[in-house]
Order: structure tokens, then C-alpha cells, then sequence
């Protein structure tokens, strides 16, 4: 499952982040001092992963974890369960 966590961190990455430094995406790469992440690039990759892949970093999360890795990102990130409700 974390396989698909890199990927889905990567494809978003590469699609919508693309000044970040994707030669040193791995997961031990850290996502300031290795890939360039900013903090609102940050925000921007959370927002992305959730909207187009279904994954969340719950606010509680973001508040009581360092984030420093792709590794701590994706070990972090939960599957969002929530359904829409069907009109």
C-alpha cells in the first residue's frame, strides 16, 4: 500500500509541482532540503493527493508529526472513506 503512496506522491509531483526536484524523489528524500517542497507547495501536494487519489493527512496529523520525508508523508496519509452522498 505504501508503494501506491510514493506513486500517487510522485504523479502529483510531477504533474502539478514541477519546480520541485523530481531527480531526488525517493523515499527517504526529504521534502524541503532534498525536492524543494515548500510549505505551500506542501499544502498544495495534500490537496492534490486528496482530490485526485483519495488520500488525506488528517489536520490532527499535520499538527502532532513532523513531516520530513516522502517516507513520513506516505506512511502518514489515510485512505479517505468518505462518500459523497448520492443525489
Amino acid at each position: 500500500m505504501s508503494t501506491n503512496r510514493h506513486a500517487a506522491i510522485e504523479a502529483v509531483l510531477r504533474q502539478h509541482l514541477p519546480n520541485a526536484r523530481l531527480s531526488a524523489f525517493a523515499g527517504s528524500a526529504r521534502l524541503n532540503a532534498d525536492l524543494a517542497i515548500d510549505s505551500i507547495m506542501l499544502l498544495q501536494l495534500i490537496v492534490h493527493l486528496e482530490l485526485e487519489h483519495g488520500l488525506n493527512l488528517p489536520e490532527e496529523t499535520l499538527l502532532t508529526h513532523q513531516l520530513e520525508t516522502v517516507d513520513d508523508l506516505a506512511g502518514l496519509l489515510v485512505a479517505n472513506d468518505h462518500k459523497e452522498p448520492s443525489l
